[in-house]
């Protein structure tokens, strides 16, 4: 794997993190490096109080405050690369950019896309320097998958219908992807957690209330029926951005 004196895909040395910004937890990052062949796996969503991520007709601009939305392009910017599902991709097309005034290197973007149904002139696809990883399923149509590859993406075909992280996670971290920011959606995350396989988790909460069960909240079903298989957060003491707080949680604590 790289050492730290190698660059990654976002054009950053290696673990070159500023730890007064949000970052990936330096210690736990380097257990998780040497010990895994995973990336580091981060989850982020901007929420409502009630963990809604959107209203029941998908508006999400904006749910949290101007502070919130820079602190969050800052934990973007301590990250190799950031990942979306597809229906992130349609419904929102989504920059998955850096936009601070202070930032030169722009984070890798991949995006979970069983049958390579984004579209090539997506703002995700832009040649803008950002290496770009199109992650998809056994059944992805091989046309599509070389229409992909001719505009530039990196296209991973994984042998399920649709990408498990056993399959892209390995992938990422031999692509040269040691820190992911997963941005949602809550299938996603689900899916993420369910597998073991997230790191932390940062909430960035606005004092609002969309309700309802048709909203789409942060996390999609876990499967869970008891309380003593809940998956356990240690939460870290909660950090105020503008108008809105935001809360960070590190998996893997132990059961009391």
């Amino acid at each position: 794997m790289d050492n730290e004196s190698e660059k990654n895909p976002a054009g950053r040395d290696s673990h070159a993190m500023d730890d007064t910004a949000p970052a990936p937890d330096a210690r736990r990052l380097r257990d998780k490096l040497a010990r895994s062949d995973r990336p580091y796996v981060t989850l982020k969503a901007a929420v409502t109080l009630d963990g809604k991520i959107a209203t029941r007709s998908g508006a999400s601009r904006w749910i949290t405050g101007e502070a919130a939305r820079e602190f969050a392009h800052r934990l973007r910017a301590n990250h190799d690369a950031v990942l979306v599902g597809i229906n992130t991709v349609t419904t929102d097309d989504p920059q998955l950019t850096v936009r601070l005034p202070d930032q030169k290197a722009t984070p890798a973007r991949a995006v979970l896309d069983s049958l390579c149904k984004i579209d090539p002139s997506a703002r995700f696809m832009a040649a803008d320097g950002a290496r770009r990883f199109v992650i998809s399923g056994a059944q992805a149509p091989e046309a599509r998958v070389a229409a992909l590859r001719e505009a530039g993406a990196d296209v991973l075909v994984c042998d399920q219908p649709r990408p498990e992280p056993a399959c892209f996670l390995p992938y990422l971290r031999q692509s040269g992807i040691d820190t992911l920011l997963v941005e949602g959606g809550g299938q996603v995350h689900a899916n993420l957690i369910a597998h073991g396989e997230a790191d932390e988790l940062w909430l960035l909460i606005a004092g609002k209330v969309i309700g309802g069960g048709d909203a789409p909240g942060w996390c999609g079903s876990l499967g869970v029926e008891r309380i003593e298989d809940v998956p356990r957060l240690a939460l870290l003491p909660v950090r105020q951005a503008g108008e809105d707080i935001v809360i960070r949680g590190m998996f893997g604590s132990r059961k009391p």
